[in-house]
């Protein structure tokens, strides 16, 4: 699942990144993404998500970038 993630965002060339300001607000940044986002590493992107019990949605049938953070419970 994880290479899954990483081969999506590359894809749509993006990066995982954390919120500007916060320890562990995640987003993927895009080229014309918010400019207060920080890029983080993959390791650090995966420890947070499994830290604060989330899962990645995204629409892997097409092209869209549409992704959003949702909790596991």
């Amino acid at each position: 699942m994880k290479k899954d993630i990483e081969q999506w965002v590359s894809r749509r060339k993006g990066t995982p990144a954390i919120v500007k300001g916060t320890e562990d607000l995640l987003r993927i940044k895009f080229s014309d993404s918010e400019r207060d986002l920080v890029e983080t590493s993959w390791n650090k992107f995966f420890e947070l998500l499994d830290k604060n019990e989330l899962l990645f949605i995204y629409d892997k049938e097409s092209d869209s970038r549409f992704n959003a953070f949702v909790d596991k419970n």
